[in-house]
Order: structure tokens, then C-alpha cells, then sequence
């Protein structure tokens, strides 16, 4: 592949926060690719890849196009985690590249705070981690945090700077779920997850979902926006 040969021209998220009542992982996933078409000035007939993961959802990418209407759409629902999404940008940059696809939608939906975590993240048995009861993905984390602070001397304060900046991100967003102020003292003194994790170091539980647009550098000149 080469570098710079595609650029993202659209981005946007769904309806975020407790939205499940009235929608799928599906519809969320909808919703943010119409948003970021509006956002890129394209339209759904532009559209012709489709790449998206969820737990949600065992054969996501075949029910966001029957949802959206794209029986032709190139297809791809790789799923490796949290990285999926990374992974779905190489994976349709290859698929412009080769000519498989044009416009290429990456997508995500979620209802895990009102569907609940066991049923939003199933978790496999690991003979290894599950006789232990991990909160995962959690206490993986916290493995990796307890050796960096051994390796390299890290303090408890510093990581939990990381959760103090996301949260002053998410206060210059007027549809962050969370916009209460949040400092070091807090995150320490929060209710323990996995040491050193306490509930303020972890991933807010939040419904929603959105979705990224990418396409040809070449095409991409001609959009609203400028690329990335």
C-alpha cells in the first residue's frame, strides 16, 4: 500500500449516552455513516464498502448493508478488539487500492449500557485468566500498568492524568456523555476496579456509535472538507 494514497473526508457519531430503547447497534451504526456523509458531502448511493465490528452483532457487516440497502457493497467485519477499527482503515485503504470498493465507511455501534456487559462483551473461557475472575478487559490493562510502574518507576498520579485529560476532552464536546469536572484526587479516590485502576481510569459505559468515511486521495480533493 501506498502512504497517502486514500484520506478520511467524513467523520461523525451517532446519538450517544442511554439510547438503546429505541435502537439497534445496527441503527447507531446507520446513523453515524448518514451523519458523515452530511459531514462529507457525499451521499448513501456513493457508498460501495462497508467495514464495522461489534460483539453485538455476529455478522455485522452483511446487517449493515441489508439495513442501509447495499446488497453489491464490498464487506469486511475483521474483529480483533478495540484495534478493529485501525485494522478496518488498512483493510479499506487496500480495498480502494485495488479497486474493490471507492467510498469505504468504517462503523461501530454499541448498547452496552443498557443491554449490560455480559450481554454487550461475551467473554470466551481462557483456562489461563478465567479461574481467576479477571474483569476484563479491565485487569489486563492493570497487568500492563502494574509492569510499566515496576519497569519505569511510573506513580499511580501520572496514569491517572491520562483519565483527567480525557476528561477535559470531553468537556469541549456539548454531547459528551460525562462533562463533570474530574481530577487526579477523584480518579484516585474512586471505587477500585482492578489495582491500579480505580472506576474513573476505565472507558465510560455509554450507548452510541459512528462511523468514518474514507476514499481516494485523488477523489478526495473534490470533497467539502479538507482531507485527512
Amino acid at each position: 500500500m501506498k502512504r497517502g494514497s486514500v484520506a478520511i473526508v467524513g467523520a461523525a457519531e451517532s446519538d450517544i449516552g442511554s439510547v438503546a430503547a429505541d435502537m439497534s447497534v445496527i441503527d447507531l451504526m446507520a446513523q453515524g455513516t448518514v451523519r458523515a456523509l452530511a459531514d462529507a458531502g457525499l451521499t448513501l448511493a456513493d457508498v460501495d464498502g462497508l467495514f464495522c465490528a461489534t460483539t453485538q452483532a455476529r455478522t455485522s457487516a452483511m446487517s449493515l448493508a441489508e439495513y442501509l440497502k447495499k446488497p453489491d457493497a464490498y464487506v469486511d467485519s475483521t474483529i480483533v478488539g478495540g484495534s478493529s477499527f485501525e485494522i478496518h482503515v488498512a483493510h479499506a485503504q487496500a480495498a480502494i487500492e485495488a479497486g474493490l470498493c471507492s467510498v469505504a465507511v468504517v462503523a461501530y455501534g454499541s448498547t452496552q449500557r443498557s443491554a449490560g456487559r455480559k450481554n454487550a462483551s461475551p467473554r470466551e473461557f481462557n483456562p489461563y485468566e478465567t479461574p481467576f475472575k479477571p474483569f476484563m478487559p479491565s485487569s489486563a490493562y492493570a497487568m500492563a500498568a502494574n509492569r510499566h510502574m515496576h519497569e519505569y518507576g511510573t506513580t499511580r498520579e501520572e496514569l491517572a492524568e491520562v483519565a483527567v485529560a480525557a476528561r477535559r476532552w470531553a468537556q469541549l464536546n456539548p454531547v459528551a456523555f460525562d462533562q463533570r469536572p474530574l481530577d487526579i484526587a477523584g480518579v484516585l479516590g474512586a471505587k477500585m476496579v482492578s489495582y491500579p485502576f480505580t472506576v474513573r481510569d476505565c472507558c465510560l459505559v455509554t450507548d452510541g456509535g459512528g462511523a468514518i468515511l474514507l476514499t481516494s486521495a485523488a477523489r478526495a480533493k473534490a470533497l467539502k472538507k479538507p482531507p485527512v
